[in-house]
């Protein structure tokens, strides 16, 4: 496969131009290809040059996320919560269909928001039962370690209250390094998931595999993309949060603009 050269600075997002079937799609690359820091900080930039285009429509969608979500945990209360995982995963699909139609053709339609829930809808529920054991994966690592704290502690505080309060403490650290390690997985195996389903018709368990492994590669540029992400949520909410209407949709932005850099070749 030809590889674009390393001294041309990638773009992970071209400004839309008019499909015509000879567009500079680039060469799909299903294992990944690895990328420098400097190109995972450019998906923020980038982000904000899709953002800045339509900025209304991105802030309606991450409000209609919001909205469902909102209902769905209110209304249907545990079961909502079930739910949620699902509805997410269909409506970040539908968003990388929109950024993919708007980076294609220069424009979208607010219906290719819910494409997902027409498209690809079965292989892209599964991803959601993965969403839904990573919660109950979660769910037991709480329970035991955190409740085993509790129980665990008061027997060793009858024999000496110090053994008893190092022995919650030490099940207390080791339940939340446990949590960490199996956030970091599930994020990795599904950032790049819903694209390659929704994108290019990828079985849900080899999109997991494609992601992890993508990730795995970029392991390092990714951590760097998140602490400079999480600064800018942060400095968006001083002026009363207001902010927050631009880095929340900006974020989701990013994640077909980190698509497109890791398994695309060229400037594309």
């Amino acid at each position: 496969m030809d590889h674009q050269d390393d001294n041309q600075p990638y773009t992970p997002y071209a400004p839309p131009t008019p499909d015509t079937g000879s567009s500079k799609e680039g060469a799909f690359i299903p294992e990944g290809r690895s990328i420098s820091t400097g190109d995972s900080l450019a998906w923020i930039s980038a982000a904000w040059g899709m953002f800045k285009r339509k900025p209304g429509e991105w802030i309606l969608f991450m409000l209609i996320c919001m909205v469902i979500n909102y209902l769905l945990q209110k209304v249907l209360s545990f079961v909502g919560q079930l739910i949620v995982p699902f509805f997410m995963i269909l409506l970040t699909a539908g968003l990388i269909y929109t950024c993919n139609q708007f980076r294609q053709k220069g424009t979208f339609a607010l219906s290719d928001f819910f494409i997902a829930f027409k498209q690809q809808t079965r292989p892209l529920l599964m991803l959601g039962l993965f969403g839904l054991g990573f919660s109950v994966v979660l769910a037991i690592i709480m329970y035991f370690f955190f409740g085993g704290a509790v129980v665990f502690g008061s027997v060793g505080h009858m024999h000496s209250p110090s053994t008893g309060i190092g022995i919650g403490i030490g099940m207390i650290i080791v339940g939340i390094l446990l949590m960490i390690a199996a956030a970091v997985i599930y994020i990795m195996a599904m950032w790049f998931a819903p694209a390659l389903v929704m994108l290019h018709d990828i079985a849900p368990v080899e999109a997991l595999k494609m992601s992890f492994s993508a990730c795995q590669k970029n392991f390092l540029p990714g951590i760097v993309f998140f602490i400079a992400m999480v600064i800018l949520v942060f400095v968006s909410t001083i002026p009363l949060g207001l902010g927050l209407l631009v880095t929340i949709p900006m974020f989701f932005l990013c994640y077909y603009i980190s698509y497109r850099n890791v398994f695309f070749d060229g400037n594309s």
